[in-house]
């Protein structure tokens, strides 16, 4: 039998015993595209909501005047 190098098992490589451990949490890389695609969307729905805002008032206005 040869030795058992315990720093291999606990590494995760592949032919480990730690292969099949399911990875906790998400990387940095993922967390900050997520991130950026929310902002995306948040900005696209704060976008509409201006525009709506705009149309309300200039209609109003145009009414205004035609009075």
């Amino acid at each position: 039998m040869g030795r058992v190098r315990q720093g291999k098992v606990r590494e995760g490589g592949p032919g480990s015993k730690l292969e099949t451990v399911k990875k906790k949490g998400k990387k940095g890389k993922e967390k900050r595209k997520e991130k950026k695609e929310e902002k995306k969307e948040e900005k696209k729905e704060e976008k509409k909501e201006e525009k709506k805002d705009k149309e309300g008032g200039r209609k109003k206005n145009k009414e205004e005047k035609g009075k």
